[in-house]
């Protein structure tokens, strides 16, 4: 009689193994297939970040060699009146009007781009000025360029076509406001300090990235 009964016992505790285990087997693949479908998404994530940072690039770097290549197009062009007309001045005035003369609002302007140009040599400055101080003009901007670039007052008032100093001196006060600077700042003092603030802070960012690139053993 005990034997039909231990029988029992022992189908019915090997039921509830299979069960457990089943019900584990279950749980596991639940697991699994969350932490998987969150890595599936971290990974698509990343792609269409580093997709999107690659379409970023690809455009910034069209626009340096545009930029770029209107600094070439404006040196060649003023090298073949020196070599096909030396004697001609005429020639060379206006290719350098031409150049140089025009509105900074005509994209044709060697200096259309020159907030772009400014804002690559010195570590984002141009985009930091415009972030901190959203009221600056685009003639702010470009003078802000300018000055950063080292270009002389006397250059600048003729790029801007400004016929007496005190108009370049106006314009200068204007920028000065804008910028919430304090009295008797010079310019081009406070244009170096924000770089070598920007450069601080580049080299940091940087020096962060390789250390902790270094703990996880990256490199």
């Amino acid at each position: 009689m005990k034997t039909p009964i231990i029988t029992a016992a022992h189908a019915a505790a090997g039921q509830w193994v299979v069960y457990t285990l089943l019900l584990i087997f279950v749980v596991t693949t639940i697991i699994l297939t969350v932490v998987l479908f969150r890595v599936k998404r971290k990974e698509v994530r990343l792609r269409e970040k580093i997709s999107q940072q690659l379409r970023d690039k690809g455009a910034d770097d069209a626009k340096l060699a545009k930029a770029l290549n209107k600094v070439m197009q404006m040196v060649i062009g003023i090298m073949d009146c020196i070599s096909l007309s030396p004697e001609n001045a005429t020639l060379l005035h206006s290719k350098v009007r031409s150049y140089f003369l025009t509105t900074v609002r005509d994209k044709s302007n060697i200096f259309y781009d020159m907030d772009y140009l400014a804002d690559k040599c010195h570590c984002g400055l141009i985009s930091r000025l415009r972030e901190e101080y959203p009221s600056l003009t685009k003639d702010d901007v470009m003078l802000c360029s300018l000055i950063s670039m080292g270009f002389p007052t006397h250059a600048i008032a003729t790029i801007f076509r400004l016929t007496n100093e005190m108009s370049i001196y106006n314009k200068r006060e204007r920028l000065r406001t804008r910028l919430e600077m304090e009295e008797g700042l010079n310019l081009m003092d406070y244009l170096e300090d924000k770089v070598t603030e920007l450069r601080s802070q580049k080299a940091l960012l940087y020096s962060n990235i390789f250390s902790s690139l270094g703990k996880k053993d990256y490199i």
